[in-house]
């Protein structure tokens, strides 16, 4: 009783600490003992540490390692229980290095248990003999080595948990995950620091259960959180639910919510869980549904496209082609002359819907760019009136046009798109008109002192329904309407809407089904500066057999093509298949006009014009160079600006184009002379 009254109130000394418990225990183990060294060491393997230690000399120091297999611990970690030697000189180990180094004659320790796993030993020896150990002395050394087992595994557990705690604070910081808990019969709520954080509320805010409600915004969230606590309170459900909450701060937050209920002889005492701001995550998860939505629309209409233009481009491809396949055999001028006109009206619808691909190609990308310059507002369209009337000819609708604009209303806009716009319109009118009349309305009003061009397109035709017009200006997805189907694209008015939109202007259209449709557009324009009118010469005047002429492209077909048109200016032009072909040709050959191509394997026509200009093989006053390319972004232009190119010409191109070329090769020759 002696032995355990002392060893329990060692033990159960609170003021002691756990060092001092240890110490004290080795000290009064001596005593127990009658021995002189106590140790309390941990193995890993082979190597065994000294934790603790009392010797008569203070020689050996906590942290001093051995081999375990030099010290007589190896014997009692082999038995897996205490073992004690009285007379080791005299034993069947009286050879081991811990007598041979130490001459140590009795030893009893006992191995350190923490569950199942070996931690290390306590000890206790020295250089005497000692009687016989009695059963007792093994049951305490036992005993301390339990008693050590169970301090080490709580210090362990301790440490274990000090260190978990402090990870989840800073997870709880790097992941803003807070947690809480709700005692139902104090009814106290306790919040982490970083839910306080997510709350934006101070340290003196003291949760209760209406306030800790009233965060969540009211409706779905704060309706979700409600029943999501009844449930968990009456049938003991947890929950993990996305919910939106508005701070303190007024600052509105998504948080996913985690909760769950602790039951007491099934009565439910307490809720717990953790909540995470993840606002981040939803606004991006969102912006990825839109943007997968976005894709697979964009998906969708490329598909469309793709369908429609194969039917699209199909209908011109034939006129062409089964016009040329019979004109071979055919004899009549009359009718070889006819058969010309469908292949080249062919032609044209076929440029016509590649142009909308591409101009839809690049309003989808963000690439459009306009090209304004000066011109007479009226003469465009003019030059329209002049364009569509003929197509009225032969049919029951009668095109009338109203056009109020000043002869000298000069302005700075992109000549081009504007036409294109009133074109489009045009060309659906007429489409969509069997009989009566197709206005065109075209006048310049002032407001605030801006100039704004107004224009109105208005038939007699089918008209549109209510569902029809809500889906006008989208590319493809127009109501299905039987009445209205007359092939096309279906990227026209889309084009027209982005264009309109895009100078700044708006449009509207108003339709009855039945009676005709009409199209409002109203423009913004600058004002711009009176330029010098070139006036062409006539065709049938040109001659253009002075001029010296090179082609320049990769392409059989297109020299060909090019040869024919300027045969018709009684031009006999000289041919070079790629850039370096054609410095080698002007090297040998001066030329007063080369038309380059661009885009040309082994040197294209970008740097072939620089050199010729850089090495004066052909300088500005001498030769003039037209680029020609199927190539045709602003960017482009520029390419061939800064090359050294004097005028652009876009493939396809028409017989008046290379005219104003040749015109514009003759005047540049007579200024440099």
């Amino acid at each position: 009783m002696n032995f355990l009254r002392c060893f329990h109130d060692i033990v159960s000394n609170q003021s002691l600490d756990f060092e001092s418990k240890i110490n004290k225990l080795l000290i009064f183990g001596l005593e127990v003992f009658s021995l002189d060294l106590g140790i309390v060491s941990k193995v890993d393997k082979d190597c065994y540490t000294v934790l603790h230690a009392i010797t008569p000399d203070k020689s050996l120091q906590p942290g001093t390692t051995f081999d375990l297999q030099d010290t007589y611990c190896v014997h009692t970690l082999r038995a897996g229980s205490a073992l004690a030697f009285h007379k080791v000189s005299q034993s069947s180990i009286a050879n081991h290095p811990c007598y041979t180094n130490f001459q140590l004659e009795s030893y009893i320790g006992a191995p350190i248990k923490i569950a199942d796993k070996i931690f290390g030993t306590v000890n206790f020896s020295s250089p005497n003999m000692s009687t016989a150990f009695s059963d007792d002395a093994y049951d305490y050394i036992e005993l301390f080595a339990q008693w050590l087992g169970s301090e080490f595994a709580r210090a362990i557990t301790k440490d274990q948990l000090e260190k978990n705690s402090n990870t989840l604070l800073k997870l709880e910081n790097v992941a803003s995950i807070g947690t809480w808990e709700v005692d139902l019969v104090t009814e106290e709520i306790t919040w982490s620091n970083q839910t306080y954080l997510i709350h934006e509320v101070d340290k003196q805010f003291k949760p209760q259960m209406n306030s800790a409600i009233e965060f969540y915004k009211e409706g779905a969230s704060r309706d979700g959180i409600k029943r999501a606590v009844e449930l968990a309170i009456a049938k003991g459900e947890k929950w993990n639910l996305e919910l939106e909450i508005i701070t303190a701060k007024n600052k509105h937050l998504w948080v996913t919510t985690f909760g769950e209920a602790e039951f007491d002889a099934g009565r439910c005492i307490r809720l717990f869980g953790t909540c995470q701001d993840i606002t981040e995550s939803v606004m991006l998860r969102e912006e990825l549904r839109k943007k997968q939505a976005q894709a697979e629309r964009l998906l969708e209409d490329r598909s469309m496209l793709f369908a429609k233009i194969s039917h699209e481009l199909r209908t011109p491809l034939n006129g062409i082609t089964g016009m040329l396949t019979t004109l071979i055999d055919e004899h009549s001028e009359t009718v070889r002359a006819e058969k010309i006109k469908i292949a080249l009206r062919s032609s044209d619808i076929l440029l016509n819907i590649i142009n909308e691909v591409l101009d839809f190609s690049k309003i989808n990308h963000g690439e459009l760019k306009l090209e304004p310059c000066h011109f007479l507002l009226k003469t465009i369209f003019t030059d329209l009136t002049s364009l569509y009337t003929p197509l009225f000819k032969n049919t029951h609708v009668v095109l009338q046009v109203d056009n109020t604009i000043d002869d000298d209303c000069w302005v700075f806009s992109d000549n081009t798109r504007l036409s294109q716009i009133v074109s489009n319109l045009l060309s659906n009118a007429l489409k969509f008109t069997e009989n009566g009349h197709v206005i065109l309305k075209t006048s310049v009003s002032y407001n605030n002192a801006n100039q704004v061009l107004n224009i109105e397109v208005s038939d007699t035709g089918r008209g549109m329904s209510k569902g029809f017009l809500e889906s006008l200006f989208s590319p493809f997805s127009q109501e299905v309407d039987a009445k209205n189907s007359k092939g096309g694209t279906g990227l026209g008015l889309a084009i027209v809407k982005e264009l309109v939109e895009y100078m700044g202007g708006t449009i509207k259209v108003t339709s009855t089904p039945n009676k005709g449709s009409t199209f409002l557009l109203h423009i913004p324009i600058t004002q711009g500066k009176e330029q010098k009118q070139e006036r062409l010469k006539s065709s049938l005047n040109i001659n253009g057999d002075e001029l010296s002429v090179l082609v320049v492209d990769d392409n059989d077909i297109n020299r060909l093509v090019l040869h024919a048109s300027l045969s018709k200016f009684n031009i006999k032009a000289d041919s070079a298949v790629d850039g370096q072909d054609a410095i080698f040709k002007c090297t040998q050959k001066h030329y007063d006009l080369i038309f380059m191509d661009c885009i040309m394997p082994i040197l294209n026509g970008f740097e072939a014009t620089n050199q010729l200009r850089s090495e004066s093989i052909c300088p500005y006053d001498k030769t003039y160079i037209v680029a020609l390319t199927a190539n045709t972004s602003s960017q482009d232009k520029l390419a061939c600006k800064q090359a050294g190119m004097d005028m652009f010409i876009s493939k396809p191109f028409k017989l008046p184009i290379i005219e104003k070329a040749v015109i514009n090769a003759l005047d540049h020759i007579s200024k440099a002379i």
